[in-house]
């Protein structure tokens, strides 16, 4: 695809914005947005995935576009045709846990507005932002559009973006730093009510709170079911690999792992089975053991699936267990830090702190660098960036990170996560969930001892003096510990709770219903006390009879 070829299939909205700038600015224009076009759409349509790691592949070659439905429905809509997708809605908020195919939807969408000819697709990986000083209107003028360096005005700049020849993607809502989310939240409101004759889609994890935007219409993706899982997994592999295919289908429909089949309807979590099944033929009973497999068939992979027993040279001497430990000291420093793309700077700045922290790890940083992205594929390069594979990897190593902590640093960095958790706005959620369900199921026992049990004792005070005029923060802090650590606690009371004040949101009823769930707080409280202490005192007495 080149800027030729792209001007003739953009040809009609190409014409009306060129009427709208004048004859001086619109060739200097066409040459920015065409090249813009060429770079973005080879950006969309090779890409390299977890399965895909050595060279890029054509989108076409491994991705069938998936489903999407809105919330409590069960009529799924095709994502196969941006023209059909807007034929009936202008602004839609794709919503989805981690691993569900989100941007993979964008970067089909995209690059199908080329295939149909709709309108100029502009595309914006929001996390990009966070290294921006700016306000988003900035980026978008002047990062992409480079509208300040070809001098245009802002009346020009108005006259084109309210023209409604563009689709804006915004992608990844939930990797907005904490420091800039308000204002960027607001930042995008202003844009689609200002230029609101565009089509925009926004992406991002569920409890972000952007269901809330005013003028968007929400949607979940939908989960792979029976024969798309089969059909996912034969696209993944090349022709030759057929019988591996069929051997992967019939291990994931064997009676005893269809208890399984949630996690594999989960296009990330599916393709890591994938990936690791010539090591690992078992579907694993949690996602944290997934990514346990995937580091470990990463580290001794072969580009080809079906070939075993390869490692690539590791130019910086480490062992497997060392590039383990740097893994997870620079994601639980990354993941802390908000940061998911890393610049050359950063990496070198983390590595350095690493290793004057971890006498025992000696390496050369570029060396890793490159082990790190060509040895293992954990990293991949993007322009002058580094990124993981997936943003969920990172959590994985946070997590294990946290996991090995001795007990003292463990109620430390607990209290933290508690702190951030309750500390957010009354109707705020933190978009750290997946991150959290990695963490119960690695480190459950002081998950619970260091961050559930402090909390609900907390309320052993108030049980039965709450004050009314705090009655939506306290419920709204409760939510949000439930709903972080719902591997563990049990939500179901709060979600029909929910559908009930639905229809009358009176501080009665979240009164009554606060006096009566509290003290089952505390009685949960107290079971779990009991019951570590109980394993702490068996565990005791085993070591006495030694």
């Amino acid at each position: 695809m080149n800027k030729s070829s792209i001007a003739k299939i953009f040809k009609s909205p190409l014409d009306k914005l060129f009427g709208l700038i004048g004859n001086e600015l619109s060739q200097t224009f066409s040459n920015r947005l065409l090249e813009y076009q060429v770079e973005e759409y080879k950006r969309n349509y090779y890409c390299k995935t977890i399965l895909h790691r050595s060279t890029p592949k054509a989108l076409p070659e491994f991705y069938e576009p998936l489903y999407i439905l809105k919330p409590r429905s069960d009529n799924r809509i095709e994502t196969t045709s941006t023209t059909k997708l807007f034929e009936n809605r202008n602004y839609i908020t794709l919503i989805g846990n981690a691993g569900s195919g989100k941007s993979t939807i964008v970067k089909y969408l995209f690059t199908n507005c080329f295939k149909e000819k709709y309108k100029i697709p502009i595309k914006l990986e929001l996390r990009y932002l966070n290294e921006h000083e700016g306000r988003l209107n900035d980026y978008i003028f002047n990062e992409i559009f480079h509208f300040q360096k070809l001098g245009f005005s802002d009346e020009i700049i108005d006259r084109m973006l309210s023209s409604g020849e563009f689709i804006f993607f915004f992608d990844g809502y939930d990797e907005i730093s904490s420091k800039i989310k308000e204002k960027t939240t607001k930042d995008i409101d202003s844009f689609v009510m200002k230029y609101s004759k565009n089509n925009y889609i926004l992406t991002s994890r569920p409890y972000t709170n952007i269901e809330t935007l005013p003028l968007f219409e929400n949607y979940q993706v939908s989960e792979l079911n029976e024969e798309e899982i089969a059909f996912f997994v034969k696209k993944q592999l090349p022709s030759q690999e057929a019988e591996l295919a069929e051997k992967i289908i019939n291990t994931i429909h064997k009676n005893e792992n269809k208890s399984y089949q949630a996690y594999l309807s989960n296009p990330l979590l599916l393709s890591m089975f994938v990936l690791t099944y010539q090591s690992y033929s078992n579907v694993p009973q949690k996602r944290s053991d997934f990514y346990e497999q995937v580091f470990n068939a990463l580290f001794s992979s072969h580009d080809s699936l079906s070939k075993l027993g390869f490692e690539h040279e590791k130019l910086s001497g480490l062992s497997k267990e060392q590039f383990e430990e740097v893994l997870q000291l620079f994601s639980f420093l990354s993941f802390f830090d908000e940061k998911f793309i890393f610049s050359r700077t950063y990496l070198f700045e983390k590595l350095t702190l690493i290793k004057s922290k971890k006498n025992h790890l000696i390496f050369d940083n570029s060396k890793i660098i490159n082990d790190l992205q060509v040895a293992i594929a954990i990293l991949i390069e993007e322009g002058v960036n580094y990124t993981f594979p997936h943003r969920s990897l990172q959590e994985y190593f946070a997590a294990k990170y946290i996991s090995k902590l001795d007990n003292k640093n463990k109620e430390r960095i607990y209290k933290k996560i508690l702190s951030h958790i309750i500390g957010l706005q009354t109707r705020q959620f933190s978009d750290r969930f997946h991150f959290y369900t990695l963490l119960c199921e690695i480190d459950e026992k002081n998950v619970i001892k260091y961050a559930i049990i402090p909390y609900l004792f907390s309320y052993k005070k108030t049980k039965n003096t709450l004050n009314p005029e705090l009655l939506h923060q306290i419920f709204f802090e409760i939510k949000r510990l439930y709903f972080s650590f719902q591997n563990i606690l049990e939500i179901s009371d709060i979600i029909d709770f929910e559908v009930k004040i639905q229809k009358n949101h009176s501080k009665y009823l979240l009164r009554n219903f606060l006096l009566k769930f509290i003290p089952k707080m505390i009685s949960q409280g107290e079971k779990m006390s009991e019951c570590i202490e109980k394993e702490q005192k068996d565990e005791s007495d085993i070591i006495g009879m030694i």
